[in-house]
């Protein structure tokens, strides 16, 4: 697809993070055409987190359907939160109903009595004009002063559907794209057994964050507000992107991120000679893996480059070899690649089977899912690498569940089942 990059003359700049490229297959057989799998691993670095200056918007549902303990756990969680900024962050709190209101304006948070104020002001009423909410956030949001080093993060926290205003997800989605492209990173919380889980899905994806699903408010709300805020002051890099560039004639044929969420990467885009994929915020302690089938065209015998990842100042060749020595090239050096991918695939198709009662992905799911089992050297790259065990044990107990429920899963039984196998590699709220 784009030539072959120079190769690198002068030593790597010090980063913010280290990146490890592994390659199931470095050496292929000549002039045949075929496929490798290509794992990304990316560590930030906890060396280079400096003070962070926080801007956090908050967008409160407060609709009916939020009167009694949900809302008085949401304000309890934001107090919290509040108590938890320094007095240099920067505050926005938004409530919606039928309507919008701006309880408090983005403002540095001072002494923490105002925003305890605009807390404890929001009353609940109404239905749910959640676009006009989360429009009024970003506004917020965007109004932060950008000083160097600052991040910026919206969080919604709602128990259902969007009702009055703008109701469909395209309008939403687009919406928070614009907000990640300006920088504002937002993450979707929901509550309850009642909201939507598929709309908040999209956005917290599209705006480069995660989806939250909590039962106990009590519990799991007031500790997410804290993680989150927590990460905002060890965010390294805001709204990344990683750079790839392809050997001639070579194919991106899928991609999955498998930490800290597991999804299917949309399609790349391509500017210029580079592909390019938009990744979430580098925060120290929570590691990023990818992973990518790759199509390999047929090749005389010699070396060359297949890939090149470019992210912030670190530069990463993927090599292969083209040999006639069958020894060599009908050997698989590393399955860890393969079967990262292999396992992320087969859980996104659960999560799609349990989403629309889909019998073919679920059926789909199941071919892939055994012939890992059958593999034995996928059970050792497992037991060798933790990321990939996140993987498989995440697949395996999807695989529990819905041999124990079918795809008639409950509204509650399907949020859970879809948290439990998007969020990789860290620890679940209590239930």
């Amino acid at each position: 697809m784009t030539p072959t990059a120079e190769p690198q003359k002068s030593a790597q700049k010090r980063s913010p993070l280290a990146m490890r490229c592994t390659v199931n297959r470095a050496q292929l057989k000549t002039n045949l055409g075929t496929s490798v799998y290509v794992a990304v691993d990316l560590t930030p670095s906890a060396a280079s987190v400096a003070g962070r200056n926080r801007s956090i918007s908050l967008a409160i549902d407060s609709s009916g359907s939020m009167d009694g303990e949900k809302m008085d756990q949401a304000k309890a969680a934001a107090m919290g939160l509040v108590k938890q900024l320094r007095p240099t962050d920067q505050l926005s709190i938004v409530s919606f109903s039928d309507a919008v209101k701006i309880h408090l304006p983005m403002s540095k948070v001072g002494n923490h009595r105002e925003a305890e104020s605009a807390v404890k002001a929001i009353a609940v009423s109404g239905l749910t004009a959640m676009y006009q909410g989360l429009e009024a956030a970003s506004k917020q949001a965007r109004s932060a002063s950008q000083e160097p080093g600052s991040v910026n993060r919206v969080l919604l926290l709602t128990d259902g559907n969007p009702t009055v205003g703008k109701t469909d997800d395209r309008d939403f989605v687009s919406l928070v794209q614009g907000m990640r492209e300006a920088g504002i990173t937002l993450t979707a919380i929901g509550i309850g057994t009642d909201y939507n889980e598929g709309l908040l899905q999209k956005v917290a994806e599209s705006g480069g964050g995660l989806w939250h699903h909590i039962k106990d408010g009590t519990k799991d709300l007031p500790e997410i507000f804290q993680e989150q805020a927590a990460q905002m002051a060890g965010t390294i890099v805001s709204n990344p992107e990683l750079r790839i560039s392809m050997m001639p004639g070579a194919e991106l044929a899928d991609a999955y991120s498998v930490r800290p969420v597991l999804n299917r990467l949309p399609r790349p885009r391509l500017e210029g000679s580079t592909f390019t994929i938009p990744l979430r915020d580098l925060i120290a302690g929570q590691d990023q893996t990818l992973v990518f089938r790759i199509g390999v065209p047929p090749r005389a015998a010699g070396n060359g480059t297949l890939l090149r990842f470019g992210l912030v100042e670190v530069v990463q060749d993927v090599p292969v070899s083209f040999t006639d020595d069958q020894r060599l090239w009908n050997a698989e050096t590393n399955p860890y690649p393969r079967t990262l991918l292999s396992s992320a695939e087969a859980t996104v198709l659960m999560q799609k089977a349990v989403q629309t009662k889909d019998a073919g992905a679920m059926q789909r799911a199941e071919t892939i899912m055994k012939s890992v089992a059958a593999d034995a050297g996928a059970a050792a790259a497992a037991r060798a690498n933790p990321a990939l065990n996140d993987v498989v044990t995440t697949m395996k107990d999807a695989q529990a569940t819905v041999a124990r429920s079918g795809l008639q899963l409950s509204d509650a039984a399907k949020k859970d089942f879809l948290q439990s196998t998007t969020i990789i590699g860290k620890k679940k709220p209590r239930r």
